[in-house]
C-alpha cells in the first residue's frame, strides 16, 4: 500500500494536472508532442479511482455503472447527499458506489475516517451499516460517533490500520489532480456532480451514463454480428 501511495504522488507530480470531464477517462493515444507519463498518470487515475481494493463500495457485486463519490464525515452537505445516493442505490440494484473517504487535519482529527477505512478493510460487509450510521449522526462528539456507529454495524471495537490515513492522503491527492475543490463531488459517467446535488440530477445523470453503456454494448454486438458474417 505505501509504495503504491509514493508512486502514485511521484506520477502525479510529474505532469501538469488538467481539469474536465474528459480527464477521467485514460489517454491511449500517445502523440510526438504527448509525452508518456502525463498518460500512464491518467491511467493510474482512473484506476485508482474505480478500481481499488481500499476504497469502499456498496450496492451490486458485478455493477453495470460505478459511481465515485469523495465524501467527508464533517460535511453536512455530504451527509444530506448521502440521503439521496442511498435512495439511488434502491432505485438501481445494478449500480455500485465507492467511496473516497476524505478528512482534514492531524491525525488526531480524522479518527472517524480512520475508524471507517479500518470496518472496510476489517469487515467490508459491515461497512455499510456503519457508514450509514455516520452519515446519520447529530453532531456527537467524536469517540460517541465511533462507537454508536460500531454498534449499529454489529461490530466489537477495532484498531485503526497503520496505513489508514495513507489512504486518506491518496484520496485528497487525487482531488487536487482533478481540480476538484471539496466535499462532496460526485462522478457519475462521464459527468462531475459537485456539492449537495438532488435526486433528480443524480438519477439524471444516471440514467445517461447507462444508456451510453447500453449504446456501446449493442455497437459491440452488431459488430461482432458483421464479423461473423463476412
Amino acid at each position: 500500500m505505501l509504495n503504491e501511495f509514493v508512486l502514485l504522488l511521484m506520477l502525479m507530480g510529474a505532469g501538469q494536472a488538467t481539469a474536465g470531464v474528459a480527464h477521467h477517462q485514460a489517454n491511449t493515444g500517445i502523440t510526438a508532442e504527448q509525452p508518456q507519463r502525463p498518460s500512464q498518470t491518467d491511467a493510474l487515475v482512473r484506476n485508482k479511482l474505480l478500481n481499488d481494493p481500499l476504497s469502499p463500495v456498496v450496492g451490486a457485486e458485478q455493477p453495470v455503472l460505478k459511481i465515485v463519490s469523495f465524501v467527508n464525515y464533517d460535511c453536512i452537505h455530504c451527509k444530506r447527499l448521502d440521503s439521496n445516493l442511498e435512495k439511488l442505490l434502491k432505485a438501481y440494484p445494478q449500480i455500485a458506489i465507492i467511496y473516497k473517504l476524505i478528512s482534514y487535519g492531524p491525525e488526531a482529527s480524522t479518527a472517524v475516517t480512520r475508524m471507517a477505512l479500518a470496518v472496510w478493510i476489517e469487515e467490508p460487509e459491515k461497512f455499510h451499516a456503519f457508514h450509514h450510521a455516520l452519515m446519520s449522526d447529530s453532531g456527537m462528539g467524536d469517540d460517541l460517533r465511533i462507537y454508536s456507529a460500531l454498534h449499529a454495524a454489529g461490530m466489537k471495537v477495532t484498531t485503526y490500520p497503520l496505513d489508514t490515513q495513507n489512504i486518506i492522503e491518496v484520496n485528497k491527492a487525487l482531488m487536487r489532480r482533478l481540480h476538484y475543490t471539496g466535499t462532496p463531488t460526485t462522478i457519475i459517467g462521464d459527468r462531475v456532480l459537485p456539492g449537495e446535488v438532488t435526486y433528480d440530477s443524480l438519477e439524471e445523470a444516471v440514467n445517461i451514463a447507462l444508456a451510453g453503456i447500453n449504446d456501446s454494448h449493442h455497437l459491440a454486438d452488431l459488430q461482432q454480428n458483421k464479423i461473423r458474417t463476412e
